[in-house]
């Protein structure tokens, strides 16, 4: 019996619900390069990196991952926080003041002021952290707003890696790679890595497996082929869709008590409502009308 199998359902639902990282290749090749962005000796032009893709093929999740290992240290010796990497998300658009605004924000500083204000208190609160690495979310907004501001919004993170020697690690759609191109200067330092949906290869199975055998069920699962094919089929090999099918197909599995997952639970409508897109419904729709 899977560890955990003999706690009570809801103990058992919350595990499989909760945050955790799923191995797979594509995953630990982005933490990979990430990591690398805080090897070496600080240099004025730092490398960076733009993880990009598609809704649900896990920028948020590797995101969350990397954060977890690289959580801030508070010395209760100095009574002093350090923080080698620092997270945000991107402003709503493109616009100086709001990007400073987000990283005051996001390490719990005040915001607010004259522009010239923030940027020197921001400049001086990542430099007391000793941070080397910014990490920005939905880069993808900053292609929102004026040209001015576009490029005002660029010559402020490009100061920020220069003068404080640190490197940054965007996420977001394909549009964040035209946000950050539009810049030559922090185009030339910033290295692509895309995202993409996975194949239905040996390694998803592996995927498959690997999570289904983390459940807490009380009956074995038969992680054959025509199961893996099932999961592949019904989230096109999208990685957040994969992992919600088979949490979702798994807590279905704990509250009718069948305790285990087969290619009927994946195709219950209970199951499928957790990756079913309003495009899939709409075309759903438009088929029973037609």
């Amino acid at each position: 019996m899977v560890s955990g199998a003999d706690a009570d359902d809801e103990t058992r639902v919350a595990k499989i619900l909760a945050d955790r990282w799923v191995h797979y290749p594509q995953g630990e090749a982005a933490l990979t390069r990430m990591a690398e962005l805080l090897r070496g000796a600080r240099r004025t032009r730092m490398p960076s990196l733009l993880v990009v893709g598609e809704p649900d093929v896990g920028k948020t999740t590797i995101l969350k991952k990397f954060m977890r290992a690289h959580a801030p240290i508070f010395d209760s010796e100095t009574g002093r926080t350090s923080s080698e990497v620092v997270a945000m998300e991107a402003p709503p658009e493109a616009d100086e003041a709001r990007l400073y605004s987000a990283i005051l924000q996001a390490i719990g500083a005040p915001e607010g002021g004259r522009l010239i204000d923030m940027e020197r208190i921001v400049h001086l609160q990542l430099k007391r952290l000793g941070a080397r690495l910014l990490i920005i979310d939905e880069t993808n907004n900053l292609v929102i707003g004026t040209g001015s501001a576009q490029r005002k919004t660029l010559a402020a993170l490009r100061r920020l890696s220069n003068r404080l020697e640190l490197s940054l690690a965007c996420f977001g759609t394909m549009e964040a790679l035209h946000a950050l191109t539009s810049d030559p200067q922090v185009e030339g330092r910033v290295q692509p890595f895309q995202l993409t949906r996975l194949r239905n290869d040996a390694d998803y199975a592996t995927i498959v497996r690997s999570v289904i055998a983390f459940f807490p069920l009380r009956r074995t699962s038969q992680v054959d082929q025509p199961l893996v094919d099932g999961v592949h089929d019904l989230t096109a090999g999208s990685p957040g869709k994969t992992f919600r099918l088979l949490n979702a197909a798994a807590v279905h599995a704990i509250d009718t008590g069948e305790e285990q997952i087969t290619l009927k639970t994946l195709r219950l409508d209970d199951v499928t409502r957790h990756v079913r897109t309003a495009a899939a419904m709409r075309r759903r729709v438009r088929a029973a009308a037609g």
